[in-house]
């Protein structure tokens, strides 16, 4: 390409321009970025037009090739130890979604809590995710169902594959056709979702929420989804490449390494004959003896702007709390579920703890050698979707 015959100073800006966009593939922080570019543009100042824009198409190329090798190689997926975080996408009126209609399925060697504390345990299993057009883990499109599931990721299913999800179980099992809208997050994060499924769906469905004992006890100040700026935006296209992924994932890496943080140990205790981790925040968490009040976590304003919709509510509880028995001997406090039952007698909506089915079942599987958690895991696994699907539709089937 002969480009010694145009201007200098506009091949000067099409070189930055160009530049520009090659750096935003980069997963390093904004600062940085725009350090490496100003830097590029003085250099390019006393390059010339032509060898500055001779520079930035190299560095361009450069770029799309290393973004291909990484995207087609499978050096992207290897960042990850489960589909979750590769999935991860956003949407302006939903939030936080999974990559709509996509199909995606890898190995996972380990669960979330031998990635966080490295507690020793592995349960490899296969995890296959399949999302709808609106970025949820359902099979087809929403078709009208009746009932929506919303809750975080034991609805959404983080470590489990498809066929295994709750609203798979109701649907095969109980004949209960139910969406998921599950998604990693909190009460703000639900009501948001809910929202924004009404304006595009209508109002005529019925919701069971699911609250989380572990992380979803956070106050609710109805603030809704960010916006992002016009350049945010814009950004996001680079921020989905497999060069963006990969090269986040290794700044990240660096700065937790240099940093020295490490997460506390996990406890590992044989349940059954074989190894269970216990996730180290769990072990504090539910011996808190903290009342949570409703002036600090506001649920009933929550719940009254959901309760259009929600017919039901059922407390998820954490790991530690359904294997208790099987711990060293303590007297667990239950504040979250105590708050919660409190906030849902307020609001006028039934609630139910998913505990006692799910602790029956673990002792029950104990005797055969299987669990109702992932060992490595702080999520139910098939079996514990499957006692908590059938719990969910015998209340709902009562209606």
């Amino acid at each position: 390409m002969n480009i010694s015959h145009i201007k200098p100073a506009f091949l000067y800006v099409l070189a930055l321009l160009l530049s520009f966009h090659a750096l935003l593939f980069y997963g390093f922080p904004r600062p940085v970025l725009f350090a490496v570019w100003l830097l590029m543009a003085i250099t390019f100042l006393f390059a010339g037009g032509a060898q500055a824009m001779l520079s930035a198409m190299s560095l361009a190329v450069f770029t799309l090739l290393l973004n291909a090798v990484i995207h087609f190689s499978g050096l992207e997926s290897s960042i990850y130890y489960r589909p979750h975080e590769l999935m991860k996408s956003s949407n302006p009126d939903f939030g936080e979604i999974y990559k709509p209609d996509t199909q995606f399925s890898m190995n996972a060697l380990f669960g979330d809590i031998e990635a966080i504390e490295k507690a020793g345990v592995k349960e490899p299993h296969e995890i296959a995710y399949l999302t709808d057009s609106l970025g949820f883990r359902n099979p087809s499109d929403y078709h009208g169902q009746n009932l929506v599931l919303v809750g975080d990721s034991f609805v959404a299913g983080a470590n489990d594959t498809q066929s295994c999800l709750i609203s798979e179980w109701l649907r095969q099992s109980h004949n209960l056709d139910s969406y998921n809208l599950g998604f990693p997050g909190d009460m703000n994060d639900y009501v948001n979702r809910v929202r924004a499924f009404r304006r595009l769906k209508g109002n005529d469905f019925r919701m069971a929420l699911f609250v989380y004992e572990g992380n979803d006890f956070i106050p609710f100040t109805n603030k809704p989804v960010t916006r992002h700026s016009r350049f945010d935006s814009y950004y996001g296209l680079f921020k989905s490449s497999s060069l963006w992924r990969y090269t986040r994932s290794l700044y990240l890496r660096g700065q937790k390494k240099r940093s020295g943080e490490h997460a506390p140990p996990a406890l590992v205790q044989e349940i059954g004959g074989k190894p269970v981790a216990f996730y180290s925040k769990e072990q504090a968490l539910i011996n808190n003896r903290s009342k949570l009040k409703e002036t600090d976590l506001n649920f009933v304003s929550a719940l009254q702007i959901l309760k259009p919709n929600l017919v039901e509510i059922f407390f998820v509880p954490v790991k530690y709390r359904v294997y208790a028995q099987w711990l060293p001997a303590q007297s667990l406090p239950n504040e979250q579920w105590n708050y919660l039952a409190e906030a849902a007698r307020q609001a006028g909506i039934p609630v139910h703890d998913l505990t006692p089915v799910l602790s029956a079942e673990a002792a029950r599987l104990l005797t055969k050698g299987h669990y109702v958690y992932w060992r490595d895991d702080t999520h139910w696994n098939c079996n514990g979707m499957r006692v908590a699907a059938a719990e969910v539709a015998r209340i709902l089937l009562k209606q």
